[in-house]
């Protein structure tokens, strides 16, 4: 079953994006080699949301263990709030892939 994670950091957004804009490469890698379908980030009025959408719990899980991802969210120094589901349907459009 693919896995929603939806996490939240508070603060200005303007300063938000730059700093992630500065880690983005890293973890992108972090998500490629850990499975990740779906990568997405907005800003809000109080800061950021991003959306990862991982065709597992466990890709999910190995990601957040990753050394690499764990020294970017060490250095950040900004409150994240996640909160995860199960997700038993999706449909990637413009590729052949889905799931139910």
């Amino acid at each position: 079953m693919a896995f929603l994670t939806l996490a939240t950091v508070v603060g200005e957004p303007a300063e938000l994006l730059q700093r992630y804009r500065e880690v983005e490469p890293v973890m992108r890698g972090v998500g490629c080699d850990h499975g990740l379908l779906v990568h997405a980030v907005a800003t809000t009025p109080d800061g950021l949301l991003q959306v990862n959408l991982w065709p597992s719990r466990d890709g999910s899980e190995a990601a957040a263990r990753d050394p690499r991802r764990r020294a970017v969210v060490g250095a950040l120094d900004v409150d994240i709030r996640r909160v995860h589901h199960d997700v038993p349907h999706y449909v990637l459009f413009g590729r052949q892939s889905s799931r139910a």
